[in-house]
């Protein structure tokens, strides 16, 4: 039940006002910052942050107050323990929010406005608020960090990255140059995927900053700007020193590592860790691994890549949405760190033809043998929890007997596990990645299952009750015979209430205790009616489970007993203690056990996944980078195919270097160009990661880049119109391309005129196809650009079917060879009901601007037309040359677009003189 609002309005007068004055007195933040103040038993916001609560929690704004006087007030908002806990998690972990929380001085002072800061959050830093995140669930999220800074002049630019994930206990340093987009910036955030970034503070008028900033906006990361101080690298050895995992014989100094060599990057990582406070954290002591980042292990993506191929589900997606991303459709994994590690793979796919090998003959493995696969998911692995998030709390000594019961329990059903991968030791792969490893762990482990063993009252544990064994303490001894002796006398209660309320048992009523109340009486529903207007018992609460109640006589024993236990909990605490800070010692042989399932989970996952699919999927053959081809027979878009109600329509793709690399596809409006390019590019990524992929045969050379530009969205928070995102997106692809790379573009140049959106189409395509030579799908209604392939050897025209008549269009989602020469938008407005009137409109306009503005070209001969077709290729390539030879340097914008403007005004002139002479000789 929420706090009511206004319940702390219950302070006089003067405390109000002194609390909006120290309220206004606060540093401004930004919005996506929400600040708490803790009042004991409920929290409260005020100002734009209780409005925001109040509907976000409450979906109403009516619950929000006023405090303060007439002309000083401020808006307020009171949320109970468990709304601020679950709005926490869902602006951490959903929103990616900022939190700060803020508390008074002194005890018995919770009206005082003598308010400090005493916990902050945000994405990337959850390490004060991971007990309120995930006491109660595993950690399914990564918490990944990335910290930025530059060096070097604009024409040799230095890029300094620092990584840390806290969750698998990893820092590491990148560094590498850059173009004055960051387009490797932004490939390297795409493939770590962090939650939020930290940038040093520079002066407004920093054009390098301003644009690394729209490039981690793009990448839907949160900007948290730092002052320059913290990216000092002093001090950054003593603190490696104390944190880092130095491996046996390695030499205790920092100093000596290769890492530190990277003077900007180890900057960055220096601010990191005071941003993430690791060094006031003595269990992050000799935790971390220290790494150099390799950004050219993976195939290079970028944003634009992500969102073309629906890789990531939007922000907020409910589950009835899973299916509409690829993440959601594949991601069937059974534990938590499975999902993590899965969604990882998916921004990271290898370039390593033997590692990606390796991966495919385990999943053809699991998927050729049923029994093991269920084994695997339905006994095994969905049993096991977050053991990556355990391994981390039992590191920093965080953990409890709970915690060790729970890693004991996991640790026990890996030999299990074991079993079912028994009769494949003749596969090399399963051998070397599972069987193997995981036998030195668990004999590694096996010390840890004793203690415990040894430890722990394992009688207890079945009633949700984690206590030492009585025999490590005489005082513990005592206790536990008291408990033991109130239990008896507690069971015969059981059989007092039943015959007093006429009821069997152990059947229709029973003895019962949880860890909360102890122990109670729960009758069913059913036989509730015996209890009412019985004064003799004190009803405790309803559930479906039944009704649980206490006598008077149990209600005493029980509060007996409790108290015993709470003593027995606090004798215990010392040995305890001890428990943990042994059991802390195994906390990174528990990391590597949950990063070998977490693996095995993924490609268990990926079998599942094939198998299972409307139409299974299929192991693709690879070869090397630079083969060249990408040959795939009846491939499909695994998102759209297990839709309802689809029966999807299948094709074929052939690229082959040196006889097509460039398919230029035209056709009709909803005929499936994107779903075709689009399938081609996750079939290449699924291939990648490991996966199998949803065709009927793959063959295809490693690609080094996905690149796309599909859509036309536009960013107008990002002061981003359609046509700049376009170009943008369009820049970074000409970039980074190579003849390795597969290139998706999508109805490019449609946000600017016909004629300079064919012009610079037809620009690009040509680039790509002489120049780069990448595999390239092209899809685009410009059906001028087919004539490409009269210039290029390697350029194929592809179309997608339909039938046509008078008033129907039949779409037959069939791509076949050949140009389309008309693009049905007319015929597509029927279909969605447009007004006849303004269909007929439409069509006369059509026949107007077709007949080049008005012009009469009826009594010209299919020569003339020609003639003036030609001359109006020749103008454009004209227009095209003269862009090339444009001179930029020392140029400002404002002068080059003044130069451009003045160029096409040179060429519609001379167009419109030379048509108008020729239609005149007719």
């Amino acid at each position: 039940m929420a706090v009511q609002p206004n319940q702390h309005l219950t302070v006089d007068a003067p405390q109000q006002k002194g609390f909006v004055n120290f309220f206004k007195s606060l540093p401004e933040k930004p919005a996506t910052t929400v600040r708490f103040f803790n009042r004991g038993d409920y929290f409260t916001l005020h100002g734009a942050d209780a409005i925001f609560a109040a509907k976000e929690v409450f979906r109403s704004a009516a619950v929000v107050k006023f405090i303060g006087a007439d002309n000083n007030r401020i808006e307020s908002l009171a949320l109970s323990k468990s709304n601020f806990e679950s709005f926490v998690r869902d602006l951490l972990l959903v929103k990616q929010y900022r939190v700060e929380v803020y508390v008074t001085q002194g005890s018995g002072t919770k009206n005082s406005n003598d308010w400090t800061l005493e916990y902050k959050g945000s994405p990337g830093n959850l390490v004060q608020f991971e007990d309120l995140l995930f006491s109660n669930v595993d950690l399914v999220v990564g918490t990944a960090v990335i910290a930025v800074r530059l060096a070097g002049n604009p024409k040799a630019r230095v890029v300094g990255m620092g990584f840390a994930d806290t969750t698998e206990w990893k820092l590491s340093v990148c560094e590498f140059p850059d173009d004055q987009h960051f387009s490797n910036l932004e490939a390297l955030t795409v493939q770590l995927g962090p939650k939020e970034v930290l940038l040093p503070i520079t002066p407004e008028s920093s054009v390098d900053m301003a644009e690394v900033k729209k490039v981690m906006e793009r990448s839907s990361v949160l900007v948290t700007q730092r002052k320059k101080t913290e990216f000092s690298t002093d001090g950054l050895a003593q603190d490696l020193n104390r944190l880092l995992l130095f491996m046996e014989g390695q030499q205790h100094n920092s100093l000596a590592l290769p890492e530190l060599n990277f003077t900007t990057a180890t900057s960055s990582l220096a601010a990191l860790i005071k941003y993430l406070e690791l060094g006031a954290d003595q269990g992050n002591f000799g935790q971390f691994t220290l790494t150099t980042l390799d950004h050219t292990r993976f195939v290079r993506m970028d944003a634009a890549a992500i969102r073309a191929l629906s890789l990531l589900p939007p922000p907020g997606s409910g589950a009835a949405n899973r299916n509409r991303s690829v993440l959601g459709l594949i991601d069937q994994c059974r534990t938590a760190q499975g999902h993590r590690l899965l969604a990882q793979w998916l921004k990271q796919p290898l370039r390593d033809r033997h590692a990606i090998a390796e991966r495919h003959d385990v999943v053809q493995v699991i998927l050729q043998d049923t029994a093991m696969r269920q084994a695997l998911r339905d006994e095994h692995l969905r049993r096991i929890p977050d053991l990556q998030a355990l391994s981390k709390k039992l590191g920093r000594k965080k953990a409890g007997l709970q915690d060790c019961y729970r890693i004991y329990q996991a640790v026990g059903r890996v030999p299990q596990l074991m079993q079912s991968l028994d009769g494949h030791d003749d596969f090399p792969a399963l051998r070397c990645m599972f069987i193997e490893p995981l036998t030195d762990l668990l004999s590694d482990m096996q010390r840890f299952q004793d203690m415990v063993e040894t430890t722990l009252d394992m009688d207890q544990v079945d009633r949700g009750e984690f206590l030492v064994k009585p025999s490590f303490d005489d005082d513990l001894q005592e206790l536990r015979q008291m408990m033991d002796s109130l239990e008896e006398r507690i069971k015969k209660q059981l059989t007092c209430a039943a015959r007093d309320l006429g009821l069997e048992p152990n059947k229709t009523i029973k003895l019962e205790s949880n860890a909360q109340m102890g122990y109670f009486l729960r009758v069913t529903l059913k036989e509730e009616r015996v209890l009412r207007n019985n004064k003799n018992y004190e009803t405790l609460d309803t559930n479906k489970s039944g009704v649980r109640f206490h006598s008077p006589v149990l209600a005493d024993l029980n509060s007996e007993y409790l108290r015993a236990r709470s003593r027995y909990a606090e004798q215990q605490k010392a040995i305890v203690t001890e428990i943990v800070n042994i059991a802390a010692g195994y906390a990174g042989t528990l990391q590597q056990i949950g990063d070998v399932l977490a693996c095995l989970d993924v490609l268990a996952n990926f079998a599942e996944v094939a198998v299972t699919a409307p139409k299974p999927f299929v192991r693709p053959t690879l070869h090397d980078e630079g083969a060249g081809m990408l040959i795939l027979k009846q491939v499909r878009h695994p998102c759209l195919e297990v839709q309802d109600g689809t029966s999807f329509i299948a094709n074929d793709v052939y690229f082959k270097h040196g006889e097509c690399t460039f398919q230029i596809i035209t056709g009709p409006n909803m005929g499936g160009k994107s779903t075709y390019i689009r399938s081609v590019g996750i079939m290449a990524l699924l291939a990648q990661i490991g996966s199998f992929v949803p065709c009927d045969e793959a063959e295809m050379s490693l690609v080094d880049a996905i690149l796309a530009r599909v859509g036309a969205d536009d960013c107008q928070i990002k002061g981003m119109s359609t046509f700049m995102t376009e170009m943008v997106e369009t820049a970074a692809i000409i970039r980074t391309a190579t003849s390795n790379s597969l290139v998706i573009i999508d109805e490019l140049g449609r946000g600017t005129s016909t004629y300079e959106g064919c012009g610079i189409a037809w620009a690009i395509a040509e680039h790509l196809a002489k120049e780069v030579k990448a595999f390239c799908l092209f899809a685009t209604h410009f059906h001028e650009l087919t004539q490409l392939a009269e210039e290029v050897a390697t350029l194929r025209n592809l179309h997608v079917t339909a039938v046509t008549s008078e008033d129907s269009l039949t779409l037959l989602y069939q791509v076949m060879p050949g140009a389309c020469d008309q693009s049905f938008g007319i015929h597509v407005a029927e279909m969605a009901r447009f007004p006849k009137h303004v269909i007929e409109y439409a069509k006369r306009k059509q026949n107007e601007l077709e007949d080049y503005q008005g012009l009469d070209f009826s009594c010209s001969s299919p020569e003339d037309k020609r003639k003036i077709i030609k001359e109006g290729e020749r103008l454009m390539l004209k227009f095209l040359q003269r862009c090339k030879e444009l001179h930029t340097d020392g140029t400002s914008e404002t002068e080059l677009q003044d130069k451009m403007e003045q160029l096409k005004a040179e060429v519609r002139a001379h167009n419109n003189v030379y048509i108008t002479a020729l239609l005149a000789q007719t």
